[in-house]
């Protein structure tokens, strides 16, 4: 529940943030847009042409600039050393950026960030791949976060909490809220995250001209989830940078910590499992202790997100999140926290009570599988065992198949469809 001593800071981006945003929306972006719409997916540019080569020397000078005179020249160094290769071998050649990626170094809070280089930007509008791509975000982590660190430790936090404030076409079109090093174009793979970046802002109008709707259409309104939305764009904020925390310290508890274990927990099945218990961990911590700050809110925001927007994504079949968010669907209709009658319409009743229960079933479930196997080929094996009962064999490159019953969840896809991309080109604070 929110209370007065979790209140959030003020809003937090500055009239100089701002002014460095009105100045880079005015020069540098318009350049990313022009060279990103000419790239494929993989990067390159098909039968590029002097004027690309021109057009991205000018973004290189500018951004290096930006750098330079922000006290950033490593990462000044870094891009112009990746650009000028790029030049050299060709653009139709697929970037590598890996001194940009590394050369970036984690913001303190209540300071500015700012990237540029080809990078995926997962569930931005189309066209996604690895296209050149910019941002200027200020970290901002929650308020109740170093009091409430103290009960909830994480013993390898190296996720930020940041408020984007302007950027190019793949972070402020679309549903993009996340950055790590591993979306850097580049030849080689990270084996070290060094950063993990959420911009949390966008969160609300993304929970609410989504989430929201997909629940509505399939569940009764006086069983409808309702603390995560309406809120204050400060609260919206701190309570989904509260879940992140929360979520991410989950995953390195238990028997097969993440961390100790990166490529079994990769693998989809174990990668499945693993992404609903933490998150229903997250949920059972915002229910059983007063200390979690906006508890309410954050499992009402878990819920909607996970249940009903993950699952309305265009690749379901083949989407990870949108796997969880059916699996858990099917998992509450079989412990009988969504429940139908005929008086309802064709509508489903979320019955909250039992949906904790069935969270700690969940947990209970998985941490006896996590118990029970000896090796990684056994967890694996026992694993997809598990998804398999709830999500069952697809068509040919797909994960899984959506039963005649889970199809309830994408009621509402066709008209979220239709809905033109958000737009976050001005920070939404």
């Amino acid at each position: 529940m929110s209370t007065g001593r979790f209140l959030p800071h003020p809003a937090p981006v500055s009239a100089e943030v701002r002014s460095q945003a009105d100045a880079l929306t005015a020069s540098l972006i318009p350049m990313v847009n022009r060279f990103r719409a000419r790239q494929q997916d993989d990067g390159t540019l098909a039968a590029p042409t002097a004027e690309d080569g021109a057009l991205l020397g000018r973004i290189r000078d500018e951004a290096e600039a930006w750098y330079r005179a922000n006290g950033l020249a490593g990462q000044a160094d870094a891009l112009v050393a990746d650009v000028d290769a790029w030049l050299a071998a060709g653009l139709g050649a697929r970037p590598h950026f890996a001194r940009s990626r590394d050369a970036l170094r984690v913001p303190a809070d209540g300071e500015v960030v700012f990237f540029l280089a080809p990078l995926q930007s997962t569930n931005s509008a189309p066209p996604v791949g690895k296209r050149l791509d910019c941002f200027l975000a200020l970290r901002k982590e929650p308020a109740a976060l170093a009091a409430m660190a103290g009960d909830f430790p994480h013993p390898k936090n190296n996720c930020q909490s940041l408020v984007l404030v302007t950027g190019s076409a793949g972070f402020t079109l679309g549903s993009c809220l996340v950055f790590f090093p591993e979306n850097v174009a580049a030849h080689d793979k990270v084996t070290d995250q060094q950063y993990a970046m959420f911009f949390y802002n966008k969160m609300r109008r993304i929970h609410e001209t989504y989430a929201l709707p997909a629940a509505e259409a399939v569940l009764t309104p006086d069983s409808l989830p309702h603390a995560s939305t309406g809120l204050a764009a400060d609260v919206c904020f701190e309570a989904r940078a509260i879940w992140g925390y929360l979520h991410d310290s989950m995953h390195y508890q238990g028997l097969w910590p993440f961390d100790e274990n990166i490529s079994l927990k990769m693998n989809w099945f174990v990668g499945l499992l693993e992404e609903i218990k933490v998150d229903a961990k997250t949920v059972l911590a915002c229910a059983d202790s007063v200390l979690v700050p906006f508890a309410d809110e954050q499992i009402d925001m878990i819920l909607l997100e996970r249940v009903f927007r993950y699952p309305q994504a265009e690749d379901a079949t083949r989407n990870f999140d949108s796997g969880t968010g059916v699996f858990l669907y099917s998992w509450f209709r079989e412990h009988g926290a969504l429940v139908g009658s005929p008086a309802d319409g064709g509508l489903l009743r979320l019955d909250r009570v039992r949906a904790l229960e069935a969270l700690r079933a969940f947990v209970t479930t998985v941490e006896k599988l996590e118990a029970e196997v000896t090796d990684e080929d056994g967890y694996r094996a026992a694993a997809k065992e598990l998804v398999r009962r709830y999500l069952p064999e697809g068509e040919p490159k797909q994960r899984y198949s959506f039963t005649a019953d889970q199809l309830v969840l994408r009621r509402a896809k066709s008209r979220l469809d239709r809905l033109p991309p958000l737009d976050f080109t001005r920070a939404q604070w």
